[in-house]
C-alpha cells in the first residue's frame, strides 16, 4: 500500500500530481476528496480530470465538517489523498470493516492514514537503508557475502582471537576455478553467473558449522574456517571441495566441466593479520594453478621465495626479446615409411646470463599470464619461416616446418593477419608452415577455432593437434576439427611395447587418424624398438631423442647431410 496527499486550489495542481506520481499506471487506487467549500462544478472538474487519468480508480467527496483530524487542509482548498493498493479486494475489505463499524469509511481510511503514514514512510526508509547495505556487503549474483563483508569477518575473529591468551586457529582458503573463462566465451556472461551460483551452493553444502563462504571476486571464493581447524580435517574438507566442483554441471542439457585451485592459510602459523592470511592463501592458490589445477595447496615459507624467483623472472623476460636472449632449436621429423627426414619442430629456448638455460615450462606460463606470448610467439613464428626458407633456398625444399601456438596468441583477432604477415616478410610458401594447438585451445571457443583453422587452410597452412591423448580426446568434436595432422603425447610412447595397454592407446589413435584422412606423428620416440612397432601400426611420422635431439640452426644444417634413413 502506498499513500500520496495533495491540497491543491486550482486544476493544474492535479495534473501535476498525477502525472509526478504516475498514477495513470496505477490500478487499484481509493481517492478521498475533502473539501471546506460548496463550490460543486470545481469538485465535479477534479472529479473528471481523476477519472479521465484513472479509470479504475474509486473516488468518494467527503464534508470537512465529518472529519475529525484534518489539520492541514486550509480554507478554500481541497485535499486529494490518493491510497495505491496492490489489489483491488482490499479496498473493499477495508469499506465492509467500516461499514460494520458504523462509521464513515472514508473516515476511518483517512485517519488510519494520517496514523500510519509516518510509519510507512520510516519502514520504507528502514528497507531503502537494509538494500544499500546489502549491496555494499553482499554479492548481487551469488547472494554470499562479498569481499569487503568476508575481510570484516576475518578482521573480527583476528582481533578477537588475539586479544584471548588461549591458542586459537583460524585457516582461510582461496578458491579459484581454472578455465572459467573458457565458460564465460563459450556460452557467455550470463551462464557463467548461473554456473558460479550452483558452484556456490554445492560448496556451502559442504562447509563444516561456523565457516563462512563468500565470492572474493570473479570466479574466486573464499572461505574461513573457525572451529576445529586442524591440518588433516581441512586437507579432507579440501579434496571433498576438489571432488564437488569436478562434477559435471547442466546447463541447458549441456555438461560443463570444471576444477579448482584451493590454497590455505592458518592464522596465527602463517600470518597474524588479516593482510598475510589472505597473501598467503592467494599465494599457496597460485602455485596450485600453477601446477596444473585441481589441486590444494597448504602455504609454506618456501612458497615465498618460488613468487620472489618468479617475480624476477618476469623481469628478466621482459627484456630477454630486446636483448636477444631467445633462440630457436630445431628438431627433426622423420616419415616412418621411407625413414627420411622431411622437415622439423622449432622450439624456443632462453639462455640468461645469470640464471642460465630457463626450461619452456617455467618461462612459458609467464609469458602467457603476462601477456608477453604475443611478441614472443610472433617472434618464434618469424624467425622459424626464415630458416626454413633459407633451408628451401640451400635445395632442401622440401622441409616443413612446425610452430606451437599457445591459446592466447590462437584466439587473438589479429592472429591470421600475423601469420599472413610472417609469410609474406620471409617468403615460405604456406604448404610449407604446419602450427601446432592442443585441444585445450582449440576448445577453449570451439565456433572461433574452427572459423581461424579454415582461414589458415584458405591460406595454405597446416593445423596439428599437439599432445593428442592428455585433453579432451572428444570424437564428436573431433570429426568437426579442420585438421591436418594428429600428435601422439609422447605419455603414451615412452612405455609403448608389445601387449601393453600404451600399444592398445597408440594403435587406436593411428587408426583413427586413418579414417579421419588426418597424418599421425608420434612425438618422444627413444628406443629402435619403438620405431619398428610404429611402422607396424602405419604410424606416418616420427620425433624424438632416438632420431636426434632438437639443435641449433647450424647444427641442424650439418646434420641433414649426414641422416641417413633409419
Amino acid at each position: 500500500m502506498r499513500t500520496y496527499s495533495l491540497i491543491c486550489g486550482n486544476l493544474n495542481e492535479i495534473n501535476e500530481f498525477v502525472e509526478q506520481h504516475h498514477l495513470t499506471a496505477e490500478k487499484h487506487v481509493l481517492i478521498q476528496l475533502f473539501t471546506c467549500f460548496a463550490d460543486e462544478q470545481f469538485i465535479q472538474n477534479i472529479r473528471n480530470i481523476i477519472i479521465e487519468q484513472i479509470p479504475q480508480a474509486i473516488i468518494m467527496n467527503t464534508p470537512i465538517d465529518k472529519v475529525q483530524k484534518n489539520e492541514a487542509v486550509i480554507a478554500n482548498n481541497v485535499m486529494i489523498t490518493c491510497t495505491v493498493f496492490s489489489d483491488v479486494s482490499q479496498i473493499s475489505t477495508i469499506l465492509s470493516l467500516s461499514e460494520k463499524d458504523e462509521m464513515n469509511p472514508f473516515l476511518t481510511l483517512s485517519n488510519s492514514i494520517y496514523k500510519s503514514l509516518q510509519d510507512i514512510e520510516a519502514f520504507y526508509e528502514k528497507k531503502a537503508e537494509e538494500k544499500i547495505a546489502c549491496l555494499a556487503y553482499f554479492d548481487a549474483e551469488t547472494g554470499l557475502p562479498n569481499r569487503l563483508h568476508f575481510t570484516n569477518q576475518v578482521e573480527d575473529f583476528v582481533q578477537r582471537f588475539s586479544k584471548k591468551k588461549k591458542y586459537h586457529k583460524l585457516a582461510v582458503l582461496f578458491i579459484d576455478l581454472d578455465r572459467f573463462k573458457m565458460i564465460n566465451d563459450t556460452v557467455g556472461h550470463y551462464a557463467g553467473d548461473i554456473i558460479l551460483k550452483q558452484l556456490a551452493k554445492r560448496i556451502q553444502g559442504l562447509l563444516p558449522k561456523k565457516s563462512f563462504l563468500a565470492r572474493f571476486s570473479g570466479d574466486k571464493f573464499t572461505i574461513l574456517i573457525t572451529e576445529d581447524v586442524e591440518v588433516e580435517k581441512i586437507a579432507d574438507l579440501g579434496q571433498t571441495l576438489l571432488h564437488d566442483i569436478a562434477r559435471p554441471i547442466m546447463y541447458e542439457a549441456r555438461e560443463f566441466f570444471l576444477t579448482g585451485s584451493i590454497g590455505v592459510s592458518f592464522y596465527p602459523n602463517d600470518g597474524i593479520t588479516t593482510e598475510l592470511l589472505f597473501k598467503h592463501a592467494d599465494t599457496a592458490m597460485n602455485l596450485a594453478k600453477q601446477q596444473g589445477g585441481n589441486k590444494m595447496k597448504f602455504y609454506s615459507t618456501e612458497m615465498n621465495q618460488q613468487v620472489l624467483y618468479r617475480l624476477e623472472l618476469e623481469g628478466y623476460l621482459r627484456k630477454a626479446l630486446e636483448k636477444n636472449e631467445f633462440h630457436i632449436c630445431f628438431q627433426p621429423l622423420i616419415d616412418l615409411s621411407s625413414g627420411e627426414v622431411y622437415g622439423s619442430e622449432a622450439l624456443i629456448r632462453w639462455e640468461h646470463p645469470k640464471l642460465g638455460l630457463v626450461s619452456p615450462g617455467e618461462f612459458i606460463p609467464l609469458a602467457e599470464e603476462t601477456g608477453l606470448i604475443h611478441e614472443i610467439g610472433k617472434w618464434v613464428l618469424k624467425e622459424a619461416c626464415q630458416e626454413n626458407k633459407k633451408w628451401h633456398d640451400m635445395g632442401y625444399d622440401y622441409l616443413t616446418i612446425s610452430v606451437n601456438v599457445s591459446a592466447d596468441q590462437f584466439q587473438q583477432i589479429s592472429f591470421i593477419d600475423v601469420v599472413k604477415e610472417v609469410l609474406e616478410a620471409t617468403g615460405l610458401p604456406p604448404q610449407f608452415l604446419t602450427l601446432e594447438l592442443t585441444e585445450g585451445v582449440m576448445l577453449r571457443n570451439i565456433s572461433h577455432s574452427v572459423i581461424v583453422m579454415k582461414e589458415l587452410q584458405k591460406l595454405g597452412v597446416k593445423v596439428s593437434i599437439d599432445d593428442f591423448g592428455t585433453g579432451y580426446s572428444s570424437l564428436s568434436y573431433l570429426k568437426d576439427l579442420p585438421i591436418n595432422t594428429l600428435k601422439i603425447d609422447r605419455s603414451f610412447i615412452n612405455n609403448l611395447k608389445v601387449n601393453t595397454t600404451d600399444i592398445a592407446i597408440v594403435k587406436a589413435i593411428i587408426t583413427m587418424g586413418h579414417g579421419l584422412a588426418v597424418k599421425v606423428v608420434a612425438e618422444g620416440v627413444e628406443t629402435d624398438e619403438q620405431i619398428e612397432l610404429l611402422k607396424e601400426l602405419q604410424c606416418h611420422y616420427a620425433q624424438g631423442f632416438y632420431i636426434d635431439r632438437p639443435m641449433k640452426s647450424e647444427e641442424f644444417e650439418k646434420g641433414l647431410a649426414k641422416l641417413k634413413a633409419l
